[in-house]
């Protein structure tokens, strides 16, 4: 993937090596260039992507080390010649990568190991390179944790989330990153922490639903996979990766709503009705059956949005007049309101009439609504099979008797038990 035009440069009282090096073939993905060296200046203040610098020079050089070493920069190495270990100054041994001594007749030795750890540096940065690009490329976050549950590295995404930059976040614990003392974590529902422990006792990738509350004060709900990271048999650390899927989990919960839920007016839809029959355990049920008067006639004269308006308005009365019931849109302008353990008939139809002089009231007070008003009827039984169906039609025979006796009214069905 790379390729790497490695300078060779030896001071002018070493120049006799030059063949012997030169003979040495260069390491996989590398080329030689060897030159002589008088002073720093022959090493660019700039080096061009691709180049490195490898600088053997004697004990008895006149180099500024100092800014020799700056030049040649972290990927460069600076290797002393020395004749013996007595002639190497303080100097030498700071700035130095390697102190190479003549005595010991190890030329090729030595400068094989040069290129050999010239050409590791290369493959590990190649390695760090490839991993950076890889999480910082994923949309999840990313991180890796030492057994002390301190962040040794981590991507992107994780510092996005947590609006850190990664300096501030490296070396750090769970509480300071997510802002949160571990005197608040530890009366929360949240588990980020625990699950290392529950990864490591597993020693295997495992999967979590996690919740940790953002930077900006939000609630993330977590779809975490954590792994322990093995030297041998010891575990000594843990990698994770977390999704963020509030979203998701909100259009599920969204979804779910609609399923049985009327999106308008938010009242139990067929869905929902069907369900709570059949999970139904009493035996007796009172159904109030609600309609709207001239309905067709506002959205024919004022739109469909006026009509909106007025099924909002009747079912928010509703829900607070009749919130002990079971209440569910049927469809269109028609309300059904299920009443058991113990509701009767004598306790609903004072609330009929308040649910029917409130509307009318409000009616009277919004000009779209102009010759609106509500009719019911109320019927009561004993529920068995099939009962529930024939008490409805009840309450709705009960319905229209209300509206040919002149609208915004209810009317009451004849008391009758089902077998």
């Amino acid at each position: 993937m790379y390729r790497v035009k490695l300078h060779i440069c030896l001071t002018q009282d070493i120049k006799n090596k030059l063949e012997q090096y030169s003979k040495i073939p260069p390491r996989p993905r590398f080329e030689h260039k060897f030159e002589m060296l008088k002073n720093t200046c022959d090493i660019p203040a700039f080096i061009p992507d691709g180049h490195q610098y490898l600088v053997i020079a004697s004990e008895h050089c006149e180099l500024n080390l100092s800014e020799l070493k700056n030049r040649i920069g972290e990927n460069g190495f600076l290797a002393i010649y020395a004749r013996g270990s007595d002639e190497i100054t303080g100097e030498q041994k700071q700035f130095a990568d390697e102190i190479w001594l003549e005595s010991a007749n190890l030329d090729d030795f030595y400068f094989e190991k040069a290129l050999n750890l010239i050409a590791e540096r290369k493959e590990s940065w190649l390695q760090k390179t490839w991993l950076q690009t890889l999480i910082n490329s994923s949309p999840d976050m990313i991180w890796f944790k030492d057994m002390g549950g301190l962040h040794l590295e981590v991507n992107d995404e994780f510092c996005e989330v947590v609006n850190k930059p990664k300096e501030l976040v490296r070396g750090k614990d769970h509480y300071y990153i997510w802002d949160i003392p571990k005197e608040i974590y530890e009366q929360t529902d949240y588990v980020c922490v625990q699950t290392e422990d529950d990864v490591v006792a597993a020693r295997k990738t495992c999967l979590f639903d996690e919740e940790v509350m953002r930077a900006d004060g939000k609630l993330s709900k977590l779809k975490t996979y954590k792994t322990p990271i093995f030297d041998g048999e010891t575990i000594i650390g843990t990698v994770g990766i977390a999704r963020d899927v509030t979203k998701e989990h909100e259009y599920l919960q969204n979804i779910e709503y609609l399923a049985h839920y009327d999106q308008l007016t938010g009242l139990a839809n067929r869905n929902q009705l069907d369900a709570f029959l059949d999970g139904l355990k009493t035996v007796r049920m009172s159904i109030l059956y609600m309609d709207l008067d001239r309905f067709k006639q506002v959205n024919d004269e004022h739109g469909h949005q006026a009509g909106d308006k007025a099924l909002v308005a009747i079912a928010e009365l509703i829900k607070e007049i009749f919130n002990d019931a079971m209440n569910v849109r049927i469809g269109g302008d028609e309300f059904i309101s299920i009443f058991t353990d113990g509701a009767n008939m004598q306790s609903i139809a004072p609330r009929v009439q308040i649910l029917i002089d409130r509307f009318f009231k409000i009616c009277q007070e919004n000009p779209l609504f102009n010759g609106l008003s509500v009719s019911a009827g109320i019927a009561e039984g004993q529920i068995g099979h099939g009962s529930f169906d024939l008490l409805l039609q009840r309450a709705d025979d009960a319905l229209y008797k209300a509206k040919h006796a002149g609208r915004g009214t209810y009317c009451v069905s004849p008391r009758k038990d089902f077998e």
